[in-house]
C-alpha cells in the first residue's frame, strides 16, 4: 500500500511539472498549475498508478505490451473523463476535432502515442521511480510515506474547505438572477487551451480580489487560481 501511494504521489508532481513548465513557457510568465495547495496534479498520479496496476505480468514481446498500452490507457482516458465532467464538471481535454475520437474522451492518434509514452514508462522511467522509493522508505525507515500521505490529505481537506469558502464568497459578488450566471454552483475548468474569451464575471471576481486583503488561505488560493487559469469557466 506504501508503494502504490508513494508511486501515485510521485508521479502527481511529475504532472505538476510538467503542466507548471509547459504552461509557464506558454503564458510567458510562472504559473503554478492545479487546484490543490500543493505541488502535484492527481489526475497524472491516478492514471500512470492505474496503468502500472493493469499491466498484465507476462505481457511477451514487445510489441504486444504495447497493443495491451493502447488499449489500457483508452479505457483509463475514457474513464476518467467521464468521472471529471460527471462528478466535478471538469472537462480538461476534448479530441473532437481529431480522427477517430469518441465523443471527444477518447482518439486513436493520442491513445498511439499514450501507448509509445507507456512503453518508455515502463521500460526506463518506472523501474528507476521504483527503486527510489524503495531507498526512501528504507533511509526514512517507513516514516517518510506516513509524513507525505498526512501532508497530501491535509491539503486535500484544506482545498475542500477553500472551494466551500471561496465559492460562497464569489456567489455574492456576481448576479445570479441571470440563469447563464447562475452558475456559480461549482466553478470548474472547462476546456484549458481552448481560445475563447473569458467569463464575463471574471472581471468583477478580479476587482474583489483587487479590493480584499488575501490575508486568509483561501483567498491567496483563488487569487492563484484566477491568475493562472485565465480560461476558467464558472459551470453549474
Amino acid at each position: 500500500m506504501t508503494t502504490l501511494f508513494m508511486t501515485f504521489l510521485v508521479y502527481s508532481v511529475v504532472g505538476w511539472l510538467w503542466e507548471s513548465v509547459y504552461c509557464s513557457i506558454k503564458a510567458r510568465h510562472f504559473v503554478y498549475r492545479g487546484f490543490l495547495l500543493g505541488p502535484y496534479c492527481p489526475v497524472y498520479g491516478f492514471g500512470v498508478t492505474a496503468v502500472l496496476l493493469l499491466v498484465p505480468k507476462h505481457y511477451g514481446s514487445l510489441l504486444n505490451l504495447y497493443f495491451n498500452m493502447i488499449v489500457i490507457v483508452t479505457i483509463i482516458e475514457f474513464v476518467t473523463s467521464w468521472l471529471l465532467e460527471k462528478l466535478f464538471k471538469m472537462k480538461l481535454w476534448d479530441y473532437s476535432e481529431m480522427p477517430l475520437n469518441i465523443g471527444g474522451r477518447v482518439a486513436v492518434p493520442v491513445s498511439l502515442f499514450w501507448g509509445i509514452g507507456c512503453l518508455f514508462l515502463i521500460k526506463v522511467i518506472q523501474p528507476i521511480v521504483g527503486r527510489g522509493i524503495q531507498d526512501f522508505d528504507h533511509v526514512t525507515k517507513g516514516i517518510g510515506p506516513v509524513i507525505l500521505f498526512i501532508l497530501f490529505m491535509a491539503d486535500v481537506l484544506t482545498t475542500l474547505i477553500f472551494t466551500l469558502t471561496a465559492k460562497k464568497e464569489v456567489s455574492a459578488i456576481i448576479d445570479t438572477s441571470d440563469p447563464q450566471n447562475a452558475a456559480i454552483k461549482e466553478y470548474r475548468l472547462d476546456h484549458l487551451f481552448k481560445n475563447h474569451e473569458p467569463h464575463a464575471n471574471l472581471g468583477k471576481i478580479k476587482h474583489y480580489l483587487s479590493q480584499t486583503p488575501h490575508k486568509l488561505l483561501h483567498q491567496r488560493n483563488l487569487h492563484r487560481l484566477i491568475q493562472n487559469y485565465p480560461n476558467i469557466r464558472f459551470k453549474k
